[in-house]
């Protein structure tokens, strides 16, 4: 009984190791992806959210600047996903890929989280 109760505990303790390790960052690190070094220089930003919103609304770089973004929830559980680089970030993480498109791309909050929701929205310029 006592062997049993063993192998069960180190399996649930390998379940959970493997899990875990599954988790971090959501980018793309494949050679030559949007990820690889650019050019330009790492151009790093901290974003805070709250139920309110972001507390930075506009995110300005150069094409081919590397971007590094980390989300911090001060408030409730909060993502920043950019359309048109398919680039999300979860509160507590960072995310960092090469800007090499040009224009303008709305970010917004991709958790549904609460009455205030539409308000998690701002833009990634790159000039």
């Amino acid at each position: 009984m006592k062997h049993s109760k063993r192998i069960i505990a180190v399996f649930i303790m390998l379940a959970a190791i493997f899990a875990l390790s599954a988790c971090g960052k959501i980018e793309d690190k494949a050679p030559g992806s949007a990820n690889s070094a650019g050019n330009g220089p790492v151009k790093e930003f901290t974003v805070h959210a709250r139920s309110t919103g972001y507390d930075v609304q506009e995110i300005r770089v150069n094409q081919g600047d590397t971007v590094q973004i980390t989300l911090k929830n001060d408030q409730g559980m909060h993502s920043l996903k950019i359309k048109g680089y398919n680039k999300e970030v979860r509160g507590g993480k960072t995310i960092t890929f090469v800007a090499d498109k040009a224009g303008e791309f709305e970010f917004a909050c991709n958790i549904s989280c609460g009455k205030n929701h539409k308000l998690m929205t701002g833009k990634l310029i790159v000039k």
